[in-house]
């Protein structure tokens, strides 16, 4: 994956005999913390430890990889003498925080840090008063990486850093199924959609694109949601550009958002035909309030750890007016009772009983915001259930959708 802010590409350069820029602590430990998202802890080689700074045209970006993964982030207006320098990120990262140990966190971030280089070349942090060397790496050696591909759709940030993080919530993380550790983008004229699956749940989120252009039918591509989730909150401007660097077959992906791109290389596997798991119709529709329906689950599931019944099960049942969450205690089965929540309920004459993962349920329930939720079952207890905001939800286009597996059932 490469990250970049504000710059095409992320280019070779060699080491320059000087160099120098000046800014504020807290606004270069922010960049360092950015950049930190694709620098290994344990790196297979000391130059991917780095961080590659370069002060040119008035401007300094601090730059890190670990090969899959390059992050560059731009601070305008900071150099004192245009060069580059691949210094130590960890270190860099930790003198930041030694030299003002003890110091107000507030003043500590409003002081001056600079970074140069001596005459006899050697990398040196000034800060608080302090002089201190900073180990560095042959910049020369530092990789080169693909940069941003052009803009073909525009989305709003706060709505697209929301739905992606809804998305997440039902995102695999087994590697050995890379299609199912990826978020599927699908860019069409006027919309865009993003969708996640593990296999016992599928959150799928469409929302309009601001703009779209370069493309004449649906773009699909993959890309590995774990890391890219952790920059988009990162996303600093209004909107949120995605570009692609080929129209019709994407191998490269960019999230372009303030001085922060993402430009992510596609997984190559096939995503689930997810479209098709989303029923057409619905044999019974609840609705009832998010918030009960949520504190219900994780009363059950409270009771299920008190029980020391980890990886236990929750009995959800539907009758014709109300809503119930149970832990399912096998052995007393009999004697196990839920409290009943009113809800609006079409579709339902007789009590339905459906098993869930707890955790997953309380997930599903997480990821949607409204006060209430709606929940379409299909006829037999054995299939997925789809959750809505609202009733109509299961046909209206724009709706965010999260379908939920059962894990078991009495008949199983």
């Amino acid at each position: 994956m490469t990250i970049t802010a504000d710059t095409p590409t992320t280019t070779r350069t060699s080491s320059v005999a000087r160099m120098g820029f000046t800014t504020d602590r807290a606004t270069l430990a922010d960049a360092l913390t950015t950049v930190g998202l694709a620098i290994s802890k344990r790196p297979v080689v000391p130059m991917l430890g780095g961080a590659l700074l370069q002060a040119r045209d008035g401007h300094l970006t601090i730059t890190g990889t670990d090969y899959d993964t390059t992050v560059t982030v731009r601070l305008p207006g900071t150099v004192d003498t245009p060069g580059t320098l691949l210094l130590d990120h960890g270190e860099l990262t930790k003198l930041l925080g030694a030299l003002v140990k003890g110091t107000r966190k507030r003043d500590a971030d409003a002081l001056a840090v600079t970074v140069r280089t001596l005459d006899n070349g050697t990398p040196v942090v000034d800060l608080a008063g302090y002089t201190m060397p900073v180990t560095d790496f042959p910049a020369e050696e530092y990789p080169t990486m693909p940069g941003a591909g052009p803009t073909v759709a525009q989305v709003d940030r706060d709505t697209f850093a929301r739905d992606m993080a809804r998305v997440m919530v039902a995102v695999g993380t087994d590697d050995a199924l890379p299609m199912l550790t990826g978020v599927h983008l699908d860019i069409a004229p006027g919309a865009v959609t993003m969708a996640g699956t593990d296999r016992y749940r599928l959150a799928m989120a469409p929302l309009p694109a601001v703009s779209t252009t370069g493309i004449g039918e649906t773009v699909a591509a993959l890309i590995p949601g774990h890391l890219v989730a952790p920059v988009v909150k990162r996303f600093t401007g209004d909107r949120v550009r995605i570009g692609l660097d080929d129209s019709t077959n994407p191998g490269v992906v960019s999230l372009t958002c303030g001085h922060v791109t993402v430009s992510v290389r596609t997984i190559d596997a096939v995503f689930p035909p997810y479209r098709q798991l989303i029923p057409g119709s619905a044999a019974g529709v609840i609705q009832t309030d998010r918030a009960a329906l949520l504190a219900a689950t994780q009363r059950a599931a409270a009771v299920l750890d008190a029980k020391r019944q980890r990886g236990g099960q929750v009995i959800v049942t539907f009758t014709g007016t109300s809503v119930s969450v149970a832990p399912a205690l096998e052995e007393h089965a009999d004697t196990v009772t839920a409290p009943e929540q009113p809800a609006t309920v079409d579709g339902v004459t007789s009590p339905e009983r459906f098993w869930f993962s707890p955790a997953f349920f309380a997930d599903a329930l997480t990821s949607f915001t409204g006060d209430t939720i709606t929940l379409h079952t299909q006829a037999s207890v054995h299939r997925p259930v789809l959750l809505t905001d609202a009733a109509d939800g299961l046909t209206t286009d724009a709706a965010f959708r999260h379908l939920i597996m059962p894990v078991r059932s009495p008949g199983n």
